[in-house]
């Protein structure tokens, strides 16, 4: 493989398939469809193109913390209220 283009599909033989994220002078940064992701000496890996499509990817990013924290914030009110009732002096 002559031309390495970041975002190109390739298969490696022993990793798989994956996708370039980086080139960088004599390397190139491979993610696979795994989820890992390597770095190779370009002019020893083994890369052969392919064009079988990258894997649907699972969003982890900040849609999963905003659901936490909407659900904090309507869970806190309760706990608020909970504790003036406690923390009131007791009449005696």
């Amino acid at each position: 493989m002559k031309r390495l283009d970041v975002g190109a599909r390739v298969h490696e033989p022993t990793y798989g398939l994956g996708s370039i994220i980086a080139v960088e002078d004599a390397f190139v940064r491979i993610q696979f469809d795994d989820g890992t992701a390597r770095k190779f000496l370009i002019r020893l890996a083994k890369l052969e193109p392919s064009s079988e499509p990258a894997p649907p990817t699972r969003s982890r990013g900040r849609k999963g913390a905003a659901k936490k924290k909407a659900a904090a914030k309507k869970a806190s009110p309760k706990k608020a209220s909970s504790k003036k009732a406690s923390s009131a002096p007791s009449g005696g």
